[in-house]
């Protein structure tokens, strides 16, 4: 089969947002976590609790900054509710079409990109923190109620940015931090504390698995989410793909059905081949949805 990929590096301006950072390592934004090199954690059943139904989807272009980077902020506003007991309620699915324009055009000086498709991690976790998030299943108004991804909504944010009145609904559900993660190290360390990882590399993987696992391959310009660490039979890390269920050969039994053929395994040496790129970040946080008591509308009736 043939995925599209879409990461397009930029090293210049990658290195220029991280040197903005107020916390641009995990050194210094993580200094009181610490690796345990025995617990196993897999953070998708967080939320799977939240969101029962979800299904890993297929990115129909090169949007993968897009999905790598929603899909890891979705995992950390589950950890957010369920693991920090923070009081807010879960918003449901990422619109990644928002995510990947926000990268394209707002976040690169909000000027048009007809660039054909693609993004970079930089970018992606500056739209996340400046610019915030839109969701599927809300409905946003003017027939704005956005079920399912498509190609047309991706490439025309990509194109031109998310409009006006969204981006400043978006702006009320933004991601609280980011920092550069380097070394399979920091990412375990951050998802063994419910912090998710998104990756962006030129360093590939084959899509036939063996238990779980995936083997080394070419050359692919691709970005997806750490969130998961393991360390029998050997350390690695659960590597969350954006093409559904994509993987073919023998799969982990130990993981929920959804995740089964729609991630994998990655090797430790991998892991960090991948993340010496230096565009792949962590999410510390995420503004979520305040809950909202609401009157007894019965009014005592029933």
């Amino acid at each position: 089969a043939e995925y599209p990929f879409g990461y397009v590096p930029d090293h210049s301006a990658t290195e220029s947002y991280v040197a903005s950072l107020p916390a641009h390592t995990l050194s210094n934004a993580g200094q009181q976590l610490k690796l345990d090199d025995k617990l196993d954690v897999f953070l998708g059943s967080y939320l799977l609790r939240l969101d029962p139904a979800w299904q890993r989807l297929s990115q129909p272009i090169g949007s993968c900054v897009g999905w790598g980077a929603s899909h890891a902020c979705d995992i950390v506003a589950a950890c957010d509710v369920l693991l920090r007991g923070e009081p807010e309620s879960y918003g449901g699915r990422i619109l990644e079409a928002a995510t990947y324009g926000f990268s394209r055009v707002e976040a690169r000086g909000n000027k048009p990109n007809y660039g054909g498709d693609g993004s970079y991690g930089a970018a992606a976790a500056e739209a996340l923190v400046r610019h915030g998030t839109l969701h599927y299943q809300t409905d946003y108004g003017k027939g704005r109620l956005y079920t399912r991804p498509t190609a047309e909504l991706e490439r025309s944010w990509g194109r031109t940015g998310v409009p006006d009145d969204l981006e400043a609904i978006a702006g009320q559900h933004k991601a609280s931090a980011c920092t550069l993660i380097t070394s399979f190290e920091e990412a375990a360390t951050c998802i063994q504390n419910g912090y998710a990882v998104f990756t962006c590399s030129t360093v590939g993987w084959d899509m036939s698995l063996e238990r779980g696992w995936a083997k080394g391959s070419d050359y692919w310009p691709h970005c997806t989410a750490y969130t998961g660490v393991r360390w029998t039979p050997r350390p690695g890390l659960f590597n969350q793909n954006s093409w559904g269920d994509c993987y073919r050969g023998t799969y982990d039994e130990s993981l929920p059905l959804a995740f089964r053929r729609s991630g994998c395994w990655i090797d430790a040496d991998r892991c960090n081949r991948m993340l010496r790129a230096r565009d792949s970040f962590a999410i510390g946080g995420y503004l979520g949805f305040a809950p909202t008591k609401l009157t007894n509308w019965t009014g005592g009736v029933l």
